[in-house]
């Protein structure tokens, strides 16, 4: 048992720290994703205006959850004055489902558009148009907003129980829809389609450079090379997105559902492992939402030369000034 407890507390230690540190990268990458998929150049491919949307909601998951975390483990008597409360209770967890969701559903949305985008049928590639994808993401926020709102409804704190809970008699239906479906959605759900889609997109690419290959060079013309281009690049940021989206949510919901469900382990060894892999497992979860910036930074040549490009406008603009 001494054992642990100094792992716990280590953990606590490096947990402190950590979270400062996705803060710090998350909220920075965030920033610079939002300045870049609004430019021009960038902002008229459907799939940007997907990247774009999850940057927003990854900002403010970096400013509700991530931030809350930080004031809470530096002031711990701040822990009951902002959980313990009503507030709290109603649209705290309401954000909380809400804002996930939301990331999950835009990315793999996204994958949908590179999928239409790359097509060789032209009614699908028709599918992936500005049009589309702005009214997506108005219909995705609108449904996710009505399906979390039985939260601020019937949900309250409870000062004899020191909890938050249900005050319906329908407890277990909300149970398993905040708990179980959550976790369904997006442990399950969402890196299905994404692996799905992103195997198409990876067929699609390979189908339509064989038949490019097959054709005779007089037949390419200059306008259709540049959109293949834009097009490859956001593909390429998307799958390396898609890799480790799934790879760093898997964890998380793996533990939330067996906390969840109460189904701790009971031995001490097991109990150690399960302290190690929760922690790890939310440090993970959290850089799901930091990572998207680096990658894209990493993965596309066209969003490193924008981004430049955005630096290069400002600092001219402060000089001249």
């Amino acid at each position: 048992m001494l054992d642990i407890t100094r792992v716990s507390q280590i953990l606590l230690s490096m947990d402190s720290y950590m979270i400062i540190i996705l803060y710090i990268i998350g909220s920075i990458g965030a920033i610079l994703n939002i300045i870049t998929f609004r430019q021009k150049q960038i902002r008229t491919n459907p799939c940007a205006t997907y990247f774009l949307s999850s940057s927003i909601i990854d900002f403010c998951i970096m400013n509700t959850s991530i931030l809350l975390n930080i004031i809470i483990t530096f002031d711990k008597s701040l822990y009951n004055q902002i959980y313990s409360t009503r507030t709290w209770c109603k649209l705290g967890n309401y954000i909380l489902l809400l804002l996930p969701c939301l990331s999950s559903s835009y990315i793999a949305f996204a994958t949908v558009d590179r999928y239409f985008a790359s097509s060789l049928n032209p009614t699908l590639r028709k599918c992936s148009s500005l049009k589309v994808s702005r009214m997506i993401i108005c219909i995705v926020l609108i449904i996710w907003v009505l399906f979390g709102i039985h939260i601020p409804i019937a949900y309250d704190y409870s000062p004899e129980k020191n909890e938050c809970t249900v005050e319906t008699n329908s407890a277990t239906t909300f149970i398993i829809i905040d708990g179980f479906f959550f976790s369904l959605f997006n442990g399950v759900i969402v890196p299905f389609l994404l692996s799905l889609f992103g195997l198409l997109i990876f067929l699609n690419i390979k189908i339509s450079r064989r038949r490019v290959h097959s054709q005779p060079e007089n037949n390419h013309h200059p306008t259709s090379v540049v959109v293949s281009r834009q097009n490859t690049h956001m593909i390429t940021m998307l799958l390396v997105q898609v890799s480790l989206t799934i790879l760093l949510n898997t964890p998380y919901i793996v533990i939330y559902l067996l906390s969840f469900y109460k189904k701790l382990p009971a031995d001490v060894l097991s109990v150690l492992l399960y302290i190690i892999f929760s922690y790890i497992a939310r440090w993970f979860y959290y850089m799901n939402y930091c990572k998207t910036f680096y990658i894209n930074t990493l993965a596309s040549d066209l969003f490193r030369k924008s981004l430049y490009k955005q630096f290069t406008q400002f600092f001219r603009h402060h000089r001249i000034i």
